[in-house]
């Protein structure tokens, strides 16, 4: 298929680069980076991308998608190396192709949520690579649970064995999510599986002091930030939240509650991340703000999966007025940046070779994930 041994020609389609949209373009990589990108087609290319889109692939930097394949029911627990392994292709097949497992280092009375079972996933997620079948990048995205002090340990000690992200959560009744009163009860409604007084206990765990809050995040700030991994703040509620978290240092902001906080984190050069979903369902289903309203009004850097990373794609095609290479870059080159990867994220020479190549009918789907310059997944 190749014309010679380490070389990849895909031609004939709509390449997308972070600066154009190049019709009949060509593609070529080559030993796993990309070597040139030219605005014409080649006669006889390995790959012939006719009426399909070429594409840098996607990077999510938030997705809990892992957690659905753990626990695919109520009551079922799937092996953490099957579900790992179903999570890596879903994936693929949606063309992500950096992945950050967003984990949460937190104790909730359903029993799926708790900080053993994070400490496990952490372990799973940076034993998985290319070379124990891994198909695309899987990385480590910690999720901080700063009204917990055990899991601020926890988190502290998983620095320092090697994360990719933090983001900060303080799940404090009251506010946030939570705000609004019998909140809790609502959001974990198992009433087979979980009891009144522990949701009691619970509530009474997470009433922390916000001094004590701000303490733990600057101290997971502090120690993230001496190796070099990126932090983000998560569902900011106010502008004196988002200027706080600028203060000690964070980069991005995931989930702002409300378009004037999505705009202050713009204001103080934070990286703002929003769901993908939001914008493909045309809303937020947790009342926070309307992401392509967001996107519209200039405040949405990046988009993130959420457990739907078949949604990255599908945001991309929903015309919205800008030019696609826009889009584009929200999934790809942006969140590659704010997480430091400059190494990917656009389909530039010298550029790793990470490219899908999408197929717009019936609806856009990936025909065919390259991770490195290696082929991980053929819908054919």
């Amino acid at each position: 298929m190749k014309n010679n041994a380490n070389r990849t020609l895909i031609s004939g389609g709509t390449v997308v680069t972070p600066t154009s949209e190049i019709e009949n373009g060509t593609v070529v990589f080559s030993d796993g980076k990309i070597v040139s990108v030219e605005a014409e087609p080649h006669d006889s290319p390995d790959i012939d991308a006719t009426g399909k889109y070429v594409l840098p692939g996607l990077v999510d930097l938030h997705g809990d998608d892992i957690e659905r394949h753990l626990f695919p029911r109520a009551g079922e627990h799937v092996n953490t190396t099957v579900a790992l392994d179903r999570c890596d292709i879903a994936n693929a097949s949606a063309g992500v192709t950096t992945k950050y497992h967003a984990i949460a280092f937190e104790d909730v009375p359903d029993d799926n949520r708790s900080i053993g079972l994070a400490r496990h996933l952490a372990e799973h997620i940076r034993d998985f690579n290319c070379e124990t079948g891994a198909r695309v990048d899987n990385r480590l995205h910690m999720r901080c649970e700063l009204t917990n002090e055990t899991a601020v340990d926890a988190v502290s000690q998983e620095i320092q064995s090697g994360g990719d992200l933090v983001s900060l959560v303080s799940h404090i009744p009251g506010t946030g999510q939570f705000a609004g009163e019998n909140a809790l009860t609502q959001r974990y409604n198992l009433p087979d599986r979980v009891s009144e007084s522990s949701l009691q206990a619970l509530e009474t765990r997470r009433n922390v002091p916000e001094a004590e809050v701000t303490s733990r995040a600057r101290e997971i700030t502090e120690l993230a930030s001496n190796r070099n991994i990126p932090v983000a703040s998560h569902d900011d509620e106010t502008v004196s939240s988002v200027d706080n978290a600028a203060a000690i240092g964070v980069d991005i902001s995931e989930y702002p509650l409300s378009h004037r906080v999505a705009r202050r984190a713009t204001e103080l050069n934070l990286a703002v991340a929003m769901g993908a979903p939001n914008v493909v369902r045309g809303g937020s289903l947790w009342d926070g703000p309307d992401a392509s309203q967001a996107i519209r009004d200039g405040f949405v850097d990046i988009l993130c999966s959420d457990f739907r990373p078949q949604s990255l794609l599908s945001s991309v095609f929903i015309d919205n007025g800008e030019p696609l290479k826009d889009r584009v870059l929200r999934v790809s080159t942006a969140p590659a940046a704010a997480a430091g990867l400059y190494d990917r994220g656009r389909l530039e020479c010298g550029a790793r070779a990470d490219v899908i190549i999408v197929d717009p009918d019936p609806v856009p789907s990936i025909a065919r994930t390259y991770v490195a310059g290696d082929e991980v997944y053929c819908s054919a």
